[in-house]
Order: structure tokens, then C-alpha cells, then sequence
């Protein structure tokens, strides 16, 4: 659908996203649904023109985060039938992300962009790798190169993933800004999924160059990360030449480990162990690593949301560091399954959580609801708009007990998150659900003892405990 979005004109969306009109906004789209557009594309679309005006880079962040939970919200036609009220279902994620990127959208569409002249890869220093000039770009603080070296990859028609591997691989030893930059690229990159890469590349790569260099202090932990990775970097080969099946559930004891006081020599050894000796999945590793990311975070109380958002960037990074893995094959980017491990890690220590507590989820039975998977997603939107945690995760689990879908469970979780006040917030809501989301759809398929709920209740909270705004419910 999303050439179909790609010939609609938007100007009239974009001027009401820029005086955040709600109302006016809802009516356009409307029209534009009827039009056929949907509306993760009309995000995506706003989305190009809001990188101009976002140097701070939240924005993106959250207007990622609406499309991908609006594209989520497609699934609810499988259970009821395709029709335009369901299509417009996903409304209310578009009036409050569009609304929260408003001042982004004026200075964006008053913005003619000057893109640096591209680096091309036939220019490199004999010797040098695009990798490997990346690299240097982000750790000298040369932003102007690294934008370089990305527009060089694209005008010479390099596929997206190759854009992707080598962002990721300049990332993978560095951590600063609470992980930010590895999180803006991941993320910056998925909202080029719906609107499609092509000519609309650009934009995203001039807003993301000048996250990636480090700019602040980095932690004492990420010199052990660097330590480690270039005393074993030589077995990482390994993963590429494996041709038997992995062992993902030798990956489940990290889960364990990194809720404990170890030290980030002993959770890098016990990675290399899980992906060299163990023969698990990059992809596992990263799976069981967000599952811990998402533990700490449900040791917080319901009364601190700052301290909830804060433990939340685990899981944010986590989320992001398995999706990387997703994308892309290159074992360059392994070392970022080890900077992930031990930020998890150290993060639990920083907020001063007890250890070794892993999430036990408990089974009640539900007598509300009905059968049919519509009315229980209705009864979780309703207990989840009254605040009622409790009746919402029973709602929830009968739901996937019953064995539907999960993605128009964590749509409707979305379109609750869709209430909290996203300017507010810094978009934080709808990220903790999009990521607890993906994490639980994306659990590797073996690994089908382990109890998921942590997923579930990280977005629940998430969605039912944020401060709100009015702007979803006048709609």
C-alpha cells in the first residue's frame, strides 16, 4: 500500500500537523483513508519532512514508533473484515504523534536540506574500509564524514542493508547518551519501511549523522566491552560459516546472569559462550538479553514513572540491538550483543534493584470478555483507559490462550498509548509498547516454554500508566 500513500498529496496534513489542529488533522485523514492511504504511510511521509526540524531526535523516535503500531492495527482485519472504520482505527496514534512533532514540522517544511558531497567508496584510502572509516568518524567526532561516507553508499546504489550494516557496525563499541544513537538508527531506518527507501533515504541520513559521533563521556563498563571484543573478535567467523541448526535455548542461562552482580568481564564471557560455544543465534542472544531488559523494568513501582522510563531505555536498546539483527547478517555488528549485555546489566545496578529476580507471572481465570477475539480487545482497551493493570493482563492472556494473533493485542495497546501525552513523554510510551511488542512477536519460535508475560506487562504499564492528554479522545 505504501505507493499508494507515496501519490497522495499531503501539503494540507502537513500545514495541520505544523499548527497541531487535531481536529483538522482527524478530518484530513479521514479523507485520506477514504482515499485509500494508510495511515502508518501518511506518518512515514510527515515523518521526512520532521527529520529537518528534529535535531534533538525523540521526534522520530516516536512518529516510528505511531507507524509501526498503526501498521500493527492492519491484523484487526483478519479478526473483523476490512473495512474504512478499521482502517482509521490507528487515528488517534497519527493526531498524537503528528501533534507532539509540530514544531519539528515547521522548521522541517521551511528547510531546503544541503546534503554533503557523497564519499564514495572508490575514494577510500588504500587499505580502508567503509567499516572501518565509520568507525572513526564516530569515535573522532566527525559527523560531517560519517553523513559522507552513508550518501557515498547511497548514490552508488548500494542496497539498504548495506547502509544499515555499516551504521550499526560504527555503533557497535561505542555507548553514550544512554544508547541513544544506536537507537536512533535503528529506528530512524524503520520509518523508511513504510514510505519506502528509495529518493526518501536522504532525509533520514542527513537527521541521523549528527547523533552518531560520541560527543559525551562514555561509561567506564564499555572499555571492558572493547577489551574483550578485540581479544575474541577473531571467533566471531565462526557464526558466519555454521551451517547447523542454532541452539538457541543455550542463550536462556544470560537471562539469569545479567539480573546478577557479575561484572562486565564475566557477562561478555558468558555471550561468547552462549554464541561461540553454545552455538545460539545472534538473534537469540539478543532476544534473551531484551527478556532481562524487560525484568528490570517490572521491578520498578507503578508510582515512580520516572524511574519507569528510565529503566525502560534497556529495554528500548535491547529491542533495538535484536532488531539490528533482523536486518543484517554481518558479523561486524556482533560486538553490539555484548554492549547491550552489559548495559542491561549495569543498568540494574545504577537503579539500585535487587538481583537475581526474574518476573514469575500468575494464572487466574478470567470470566469477562467472551470468546471472540474483537470483544476481548475490546475489554483490554477498557480496562487499560479506567488504569485497571490487573483486569487488562487477564483480558490480555485469555486473549493469547485462546491462540489469536498477538499483533492487534499489542495494536490495541498502542491505540491506550495513543491517550498519554506524547510531548510530554518524549514519545517514551509508545516506544516501550512497540518495542515490548516486537519482542514478544519476535521470540525465537524453539524457545516456546518461556514465560513471555514480562513482554506483556511492560507494555501494559507502559500504555495504562502514562500521564494524558485530551487530544485522542476528542476524536
Amino acid at each position: 500500500m505504501a505507493s499508494v500513500g507515496m501519490r497522495v498529496d499531503l501539503s494540507e496534513l502537513v500545514e495541520a500537523a505544523a499548527a497541531a489542529d487535531a481536529s483538522r488533522l482527524a478530518s484530513l485523514t479521514r479523507e485520506l483513508v477514504h482515499s485509500k492511504a494508510d495511515i502508518d504511510v501518511l506518518i512515514g511521509r510527515v515523518g521526512m519532512i520532521a527529520a529537518h526540524g528534529d535535531p534533538e531526535g525523540h521526534v522520530i523516535l516516536t512518529l516510528t514508533a505511531a507507524s509501526v503500531l498503526s501498521r500493527w492495527l492492519h491484523a484487526y482485519d483478519h479478526l473483523v473484515g476490512e473495512s474504512v472504520e478499521n482502517r482509521l482505527r490507528p487515528l488517534p496514534l497519527l493526531v498524537q504523534a503528528l501533534c507532539t512533532a509540530s514544531a519539528a514540522v515547521r522548521v522541517g517544511r521551511g528547510k531546503q536540506p544541503t546534503y554533503p558531497r557523497p564519499y564514495y567508496p572508490g575514494e577510500l584510502p588504500e587499505g580502508k574500509s567503509v567499516g572501518a572509516l565509520m568507525r572513526e568518524a564516530i569515535y573522532q567526532n566527525q559527523a560531517e564524514l560519517a553523513e559522507r561516507l552513508l550518501f557515498g553508499l547511497y548514490a552508488t546504489g548500494a542496497d539498504y542493508r548495506t547502509l544499515q550494516s555499516r551504521t550499526y557496525e560504527g555503533l557497535a563499541m561505542t555507548f553514550h547518551q544512554a544508547g541513544h544513537p544506536l537507537m536512533f538508527a535503528v529506528r530512524g531506518y524503520q520509518l523508511l519501511d513504510p514510505v519506502e527507501w528509495g529518493d526518501r533515504a536522504p532525509n533520514i541520513i542527513h537527521w541521523l549523522a549528527p547523533h552518531l559521533p560520541v560527543r559525551s563521556e562514555e561509561p567506564a563498563w564499555i572499555g571492558a566491552v572493547r577489551d574483550f571484543i578485540a581479544q575474541h573478535s577473531g571467533d566471531f567467523e565462526v557464526i558466519r560459516r555454521r551451517i547447523s541448526p542454532p541452539k538457541n535455548e543455550r542463550a536462556l542461562p544470560l537471562r539469569t546472569l545479567l539480573l546478577s552482580d557479575a561484572g562486565p568481564a564475566q557477562i561478555c564471557q558468558a555471550v561468547h559462550e552462549a554464541l561461540i560455544q553454545g552455538e545460539a543465534s545472534p538473534r537469540a542472544v539478543g532476544s534473551v538479553i531484551a527478556l532481562a531488559a524487560a525484568d528490570i523494568l517490572n521491578q520498578i513501582g507503578d508510582e515512580d514513572r520516572a524511574a519507569f522510563v528510565e529503566a525502560a531505555h534497556g529495554l528500548l536498546y535491547a529491542a533495538a540491538v535484536r532488531l539490528v539483527f533482523a536486518q543484517v547478517q554481518d558479523i561486524e555488528v556482533v560486538p553490539l550483543l555484548f554492549t547491550s549485555a552489559v548495559f542491561v546489566n549495569e543498568l540494574r545496578k545504577r537503579l539500585g534493584l535487587a538481583s537475581g529476580q526474574l518476573h514469575q507471572s500468575t494464572h487466574h481465570l478470567h470470566v469477562g470478555g467472551g470468546l471472540l477475539a474483537p470483544a476481548l480487545l475490546e475489554t483490554l482497551q477498557g480496562e487499560l483507559e479506567a488504569r485497571d493493570l490487573e483486569g487488562a493482563y487477564l483480558a490480555a492472556r485469555r486473549y493469547l490462550n485462546l491462540g489469536y494473533e498477538p499483533k492487534p493485542l499489542f495494536a490495541t495497546i498502542g491505540l491506550v498509548a495513543a491517550q498519554a501525552d506524547a510531548a510530554a513523554d518524549q514519545g517514551h510510551t509508545l516506544q516501550i509498547v512497540q518495542a515490548a511488542g516486537e519482542e514478544f512477536m519476535g521470540w525465537p519460535r524453539d524457545l516456546t516454554e518461556t514465560d513471555l508475560s514480562v513482554f506483556l506487562r511492560a507494555a501494559l504499564r507502559a500504555a495504562a500508566l502514562a500521564p494524558r492528554n485530551t487530544l485522542a479522545s476528542a476524536l
